[in-house]
């Protein structure tokens, strides 16, 4: 359901704060201001498709959205908004970029960082994008806050569909597992839409750099493989094995490689009960197959270290 306002019936006196209060309590806190005393006129509408926030707000005047350091530090928000300028033109500065947008351009602009958006009679769709969900799905997203999409790369024209489509989706006709379907669908669009914002090349450490965070996170995962690390990066099996190819190396020798230096180290640390366990916390099933792994990449048995720190204690 949306919620909807207009500052037509309001006394011009009241009309900015009032409109600024709505945007600002729904959205983002910012410090805003009219650039020229002018008479105001303004809308906001604000609505959710299940987890997903949009809203859309236009205004008939000149302002400048700043987003500060001391907002920042007094109203915390740690997402990122995309940006659909509807009609008018605006400049967006953020991370050193300064955009110059018209209707039709498409920007990102990140609320943990200060910014500033000038905006001359402009009216803008805005998605709420959760940063955690976003830079697991789209890593380029934080290099392109305060930047405009290139609007020749692929997907920008279906990105531009499905917004339009989401403010015209009336969740109370549909079903709810069907929202929860077509908010997915909007944020699998938006992410793929950023990803392709940027090449394969400049993708591909950021995304091995991913991986390798992932995986020793769930180096007690016995079930760690290569399709479910694929699966968790949204990446196909093929393209993972090529990404770790390139490192002269798999995806599964990477796994057993740090599972063993994690064994290593618990060893070491004087912090484990026993070896059993030190495996079986690292994802090793099989004892044998750990001990004889062990022994070929640190030329000693795991039960040498840990007669020897007992040794020491």
């Amino acid at each position: 359901m949306k919620e909807n306002f207009t500052t037509d019936s309001l006394d011009n006196r009241h009309r900015f704060d009032a409109w600024r209060e709505a945007v600002c309590s729904r959205l983002i806190k910012a410090q805003a201001r009219q650039t020229y005393n002018d008479d105001f006129s303004g809308s906001f509408s604000y609505g959710s498709l299940g987890d997903v926030h949009i809203a859309t707000h236009s205004s008939q005047t000149s302002l400048l959205w700043q987003r500060t350091t001391d907002c920042i530090r007094h109203h915390p928000n740690h997402d990122y908004y995309l940006g659909l300028v509807g009609s008018g033109t605006g400049t967006l500065s953020q991370n050193g970029h300064c955009s110059t947008v018209t209707g039709g351009d498409v920007v990102i602009y990140d609320a943990a960082n200060p910014f500033d958006f000038a905006m001359e009679k402009m009216a803008i769709n805005i998605i709420h994008l959760p940063r955690g969900i976003m830079e697991k799905q789209a890593p380029a997203i934080s290099a392109l806050a305060g930047k405009c999409f290139d609007l020749t790369r692929p997907g920008i024209t279906s990105l531009k569909q499905m917004v339009a489509e989401a403010y015209l989706y009336n969740t109370e006709q549909e079903k709810p597992f069907l929202t929860e379907q077509f908010a997915n669908t909007l944020f699998s669009i938006i992410a793929v839409s950023i990803n392709l914002q940027k090449s394969n090349d400049e993708l591909k450490p950021d995304l091995y750099r991913r991986i390798l965070d992932y995986l020793r996170q769930h180096l007690d995962d016995p079930q760690l493989s290569i399709a479910t690390l694929a699966n968790a990066h949204h990446v196909s099996p093929r393209t993972l094995s090529r990404l770790f190819a390139a490192h002269n190396t798999t995806p599964m020798n990477v796994v057993w490689q740090e599972r063993l230096l994690a064994c290593r180290k618990v060893l070491v640390s004087g912090q484990a009960r026993n070896i059993t366990q030190v495996a079986l916390d690292h994802g090793f099933s099989d004892m044998s197959h750990f001990s004889l792994a062990f022994r070929k990449a640190f030329g000693c048995s795991p039960s040498s270290l840990l007669k020897a720190e007992r040794r020491m204690m």
